[in-house]
């Protein structure tokens, strides 16, 4: 597993999936985006995996994100929240998101989705 962080957000890089969080009240822009991008492709490469959006904290995600700052390997997207909003926010973002996109209360589930597709 690689780690990093910023002032934006951490990412925790597993074989076949990265558990993403975004820090509180972060405006999440394509120019933000594209940091994880490189971190995403330098470990990633070519390989398929799965992202783990951990929804702990309110932030926006720019909808430039997911129109230009999705990378082909990408195969599905999760979003993990307890929270009723974060659902509601997750279903207006679904349609932006051309490739399988689930919701999970848990973290433990979002993995056990994400390891289904391998």
């Amino acid at each position: 597993m690689e780690h990093f962080s910023n002032d934006f957000f951490q990412v925790d890089l597993y074989d076949q999936y990265a558990i993403l969080t975004i820090h509180e009240n972060v405006d999440f822009s394509l120019n933000r985006a594209s940091i994880l991008r490189d971190k995403l492709k330098k470990h990633y490469e070519s390989k398929g995996f799965i992202m783990i959006s951990h929804r702990k904290f309110e932030h926006k995600t720019s909808p430039e994100v997911y129109k230009q700052g999705v990378l082909d390997n990408m195969k599905g997207l999760a979003i993990v929240s307890s929270k009723t909003k974060e659902r509601d926010k997750a279903i207006l973002e679904q349609p932006l998101f051309g490739k399988s996109f689930a919701f999970f209360s848990t973290l433990e589930e979002a993995k056990a989705w994400a390891k289904s597709f391998f």
